[in-house]
């Protein structure tokens, strides 16, 4: 059995013309997305007076197998994915993320960084007491 040196993963590059035709044929459509429901997203956490906003989509599938004299002797496979918002407000900042990507999910991910950025602030967060 021939196997490639480790740092030359056996990688299928598909070349991309069109990085945000490609987003919302993978990540956008199968969720159910598009732009107008991202721009109203935008929309409502843009208000209240946050100056900028953004999103972060991931989508990353990985398998792994390994072969032992042409038989697979093991193998994983998995996904990640998610959606990140970052609200700006001022000077203050408010991330929040779910790793469904899926409308409602969205619009309570942009509602949570949105209320993080406008009313944060000298806040602690509190954990679980050992009392």
């Amino acid at each position: 059995m021939t196997s490639a040196p480790p740092d030359e993963a056996n990688v299928t590059a598909v070349p991309v013309d069109d990085p945000l035709t490609l987003a919302r044929d993978l990540i956008l459509q199968p969720s159910g997305l598009d732009d107008r429901r991202l721009d109203r997203v935008f929309g409502e956490v843009l208000t209240h007076s946050v100056d900028f906003a953004d999103l972060y989509f991931q989508l990353a599938h990985q398998e792994s197998w390994s072969l032992e004299d042409g038989m697979v002797k093991d193998g994983s496979a998995s996904i990640e994915q998610g959606v990140g918002v970052r609200a700006l407000a001022g000077e203050k900042t408010g991330f929040a993320y779910s790793d469904e990507i899926v409308l409602p999910a969205l619009e309570e991910a942009s509602r949570a960084a949105r209320a993080i950025a406008v009313q944060g602030g000298a806040r602690r967060v509190s954990g679980a007491s050992s009392d």
